[in-house]
């Protein structure tokens, strides 16, 4: 089923193996960072094409990173 797809990735041929999510190549990195400068998640998962649970998985990933 579809849950066990990786959200998060580690390509070396994709953003120099920086962390990303999957499905829309965006790095986890700067998502968070996004976040982080107070913007909310509804507003980066509209801008990326992503569901708000894959940017915050993305924000996870990074900060346990």
């Amino acid at each position: 089923g579809a849950s066990d797809v990786r959200l998060i990735a580690i390509d070396p041929t994709v953003a120099f193996g920086r962390p990303i999510v999957h499905r829309a190549g965006v790095s986890t990195q700067a998502i968070a960072g996004r976040l982080d400068a107070g913007e909310s998640v509804s507003d980066v998962a509209a801008d990326y094409d992503l569901t708000p649970a894959e940017v915050e998985q993305a924000a996870v990933y990074e900060r346990a990173a």
